[in-house]
């Protein structure tokens, strides 16, 4: 780990301590939240950089995975530190918010900036057809508790939501084993050089992971003073803003990565990353709340649910082809940049 490394690496820290300090002395809550976020955006950076150097010698397809699962890493911890505070619509409206967040935004950005810096950007196609037709089952999977607690009680929701969490988490196993041990899921990237040893790497992920389960919760404590103080629409914080925070380092890794004309490597990180959140931490969502004694129900506001389809429709059109360009990543922008007022005007 170089000078540099560890520099940021310190300074994420403070920021991290600096936030755990300004809500113990019981500063104003939208202070707390903005100095959280912050923390959170390095913290969830550190994790990125861990990860990528944690994943370097085994290759771009188990990178991507461990950038995906701790990138994904502060969103659940606040998901679940959600339900446990009792804000069961913040909990719901970011997983939405994160699936739609990766879909749209971030391979938005990254179709812009590759296709705008590479133009014509080709990537495997198979791989991208198994990842949209995933993301399908995840909406279909979280839709139909939705309809069913219109059209029936809200009691027999629950057990659907239970049965459809565990029915969601097989399925992201099987993915796994599927895009790992079937030919043709693997993909042709050159392999990153790692400047950390495994140790370093291990230790940062770590620390990183404790840092980030403190930060959060941090965050979620923060959560009801600021959207009272500063009147953020609740439906925004959750679908938007925590989004936002806990994913931003993701963001920018998987766009530098299509910059650098690794398109297939930025694709499996968005992709990836959406998929994760709809069949993995949804499920993790329902049995963790059940433990909690707050039981949450796969039952979602329609316009966020729509927001979902829509998502995961774009995604499956962009998988098409074996070739992308910026204009693609532009669209994506444009359906996120609606969502993101629509919202924000409820």
């Amino acid at each position: 780990m170089s000078h540099r490394d560890r520099t940021l690496f310190a300074v994420v820290i403070a920021l991290a301590a600096a936030a755990v300090g300004l809500k113990a002395a019981e500063i104003r809550g939208e202070f707390v939240f903005g100095a959280a976020s912050v923390a959170l955006i390095g913290l969830a950076w550190l994790l990125g950089e861990a990860t990528d150097q944690a994943g370097n010698t085994a290759g771009p397809r188990v990178s991507a995975l461990l950038n995906a699962t701790f990138g994904n890493l502060p969103e659940v911890v606040i998901v679940i530190l959600a339900i446990n505070a009792g804000l069961d619509d913040i909990a719901r409206a970011s997983i939405i918010g994160s699936v739609i967040g990766n879909i749209l935004l971030i391979l938005g950005l990254s179709l812009v900036v590759g296709g705008w810096k590479n133009g014509v950007q080709s990537f495997n196609e198979r791989v991208a057809g198994t990842n949209s037709s995933m993301l399908i089952l995840g909406v279909a999977g979280l839709g139909f508790p939705t309809l069913f607690a219109a059209l029936h009680s809200s009691d027999s929701a629950e057990v659907l939501s239970r049965w459809t969490g565990a029915a969601l988490l097989v399925s992201y196993g099987a993915y796994l084993v599927f895009s790992f041990s079937m030919p043709g899921q693997k993909f042709e990237d050159e392999a990153g050089q790692a400047r950390w040893s495994v140790t370093e790497a291990i230790a940062a992920l770590a620390v990183t992971a404790v840092a980030t389960g403190i930060v959060s919760e941090v965050l979620v404590d923060s959560i009801k003073p600021t959207v009272e103080q500063l009147g953020v629409p609740r439906a925004f914080v959750g679908l938007i803003l925590i989004p936002f925070v806990g994913n931003v380092a993701e963001h920018f890794s998987a766009v530098r990565l299509a910059y650098r004309n690794r398109v297939d490597f930025s694709m499996a990180i968005a992709y990836g990353s959406g998929i994760q959140i709809v069949l993995g931490a949804s499920g993790i969502a329902v049995f963790a709340s059940i433990l909690l004694g707050s039981e949450l129900s796969l039952v979602f506001d329609p316009f966020q649910l729509a927001a979902l389809g829509a998502a995961a429709l774009v995604a499956t059109l962009v998988a098409r082809g074996g070739e992308t360009n910026w204009l693609e990543g532009l669209q994506l922008l444009v359906i996120y940049l609606i969502v993101s007022v629509a919202v924000w005007l409820q």
